[in-house]
């Protein structure tokens, strides 16, 4: 079962803290709230599902700040950015970095619920990507290099004559590399090998990271 995702609130301002804790709890969400960048960087539990909602202008550590430490320490969670102050160059910077949105204070409170809610979504599908990507790269590790060059002459639709003149062994020999293939990726066809591939390539070839679903999202 998924955990129940948790929205962190992370604001220099007790006042908007407390505020948007109380709306959002109101709203059935679990909330937590942090008063400085580097207190959620100490106490947060990052593999809990879920995103932030974050204050740009705060001191010691800014929220775009933390946005390029979260980069560099690859946590995965959404972000809502949230100023009084953004102008359009600090919003499109952030947005280009992988933030969710970038929204200015006082947020609609019901717009602030749909992009929270859309963001939620975001993660759960960013840590579905991950988990998959893991599972095929398991299995992909199961062949042996000989079975993996298999695999890919045969996801091109070439024939085990053609494969065993490129790879410079019997048809026999094809024909048992291809079984055990199918049987190691559990595929039944080359059809289904062939999609496997390809998700394989597009998950584990590149890392799954939080711009990149960010830009299958909105394709």
């Amino acid at each position: 079962m998924r955990k129940e995702p948790l929205v962190r609130l992370i604001d220099d301002d007790p006042t908007v803290l407390a505020a948007q804790s109380t709306f959002l709890r109101m709203a059935d969400l679990k909330v937590l709230t942090y008063s400085s960048a580097s207190e959620f960087l100490e106490k947060d539990d990052f593999s809990h599902p879920g995103c932030l909602v974050l204050d740009v202008r705060m001191p010691s550590m800014t929220g775009l700040e933390l946005q390029d430490e979260m980069i560099r320490q690859k946590i995965d969670l959404p972000i809502i950015f949230l100023s009084a102050h953004g102008d359009i160059a600090m919003a499109v910077r952030a947005v280009q970095k992988g933030a969710k949105t970038f929204l200015v204070k006082p947020p609609n409170l019901e717009q602030l619920l749909e992009e929270i809610d859309s963001a939620i979504k975001l993660c759960f599908s960013i840590r579905d990507e991950k988990l998959l990507a893991q599972e095929l790269q398991e299995e992909w590790n199961q062949l042996t290099e000989a079975e993996k060059k298999i695999a890919k002459l045969v996801a091109k639709g070439l024939s085990n004559q053609t494969i065993a003149e490129i790879q410079s062994v019997s048809e026999k020999t094809v024909r048992s590399q291809r079984a055990s293939v199918y049987t190691k990726l559990e595929v039944e066809n080359a059809a289904e090998l062939t999609n496997f591939l390809r998700d394989y390539e597009r998950l584990c070839s590149e890392s799954v990271s939080y711009t990149h679903l960010r830009a299958h999202e909105t394709s």
